[in-house]
């Protein structure tokens, strides 16, 4: 059964239904299942984690850590950097126009759940897949009326 626990280390808001829709409807997608720790925080956060856990001495806007094998009723956590949310300039490349901040907060939390199932992105390829996929997964919520169509 899956469960979400969210925690917001920020003082930003967050759209906490539609961040638990959103996931119910993207693990039933995935086929994934078991509790999932969302973590929202910022660049420090971010940063440390990333230098710690990647070697890499600098913010990400997101980390996915999967549970560990034999885990029972744990799916994994995502860490999202939501002052990488407030930079839609930092993704003009990536949709070739700005985002909300809403709209990057929802393609991050599917980016990881694509973590999650099992998709990478260290090669361009694979990054340019997982874009692919999460922007058809946006598409469908739009569909499902799970939520709004925006930019």
């Amino acid at each position: 059964m899956f469960s979400i626990d969210i925690t917001n280390f920020t003082k930003q808001r967050v759209p906490q239904k539609l961040m638990h829709e959103v996931a119910a409807y993207t693990v039933k997608k995935l086929r994934l299942d078991g509790e999932l720790s969302l973590v929202l925080a910022g660049d420090k956060r971010l940063h440390s984690l990333n230098r710690d856990y990647r070697r890499k001495d600098k913010a990400t806007d997101i980390l996915t850590f999967p549970a560990p094998k034999g885990s029972i009723g744990a799916l994994g956590e995502i860490f999202i950097n939501l002052d990488d949310c407030r930079r839609s300039k930092k993704y003009v490349d990536v949709f070739t126009e700005k985002k909300s901040f809403n709209y990057l907060l929802i393609f991050l939390l599917i980016h990881g759940l694509l973590h999650l199932s099992g998709l990478n992105d260290e090669k361009e390829a694979e990054r340019v897949k997982m874009i692919e996929v999460g922007e058809k997964m946006m598409k469908e919520l739009v569909k499902n009326g799970i939520m709004k169509a925006q930019t």
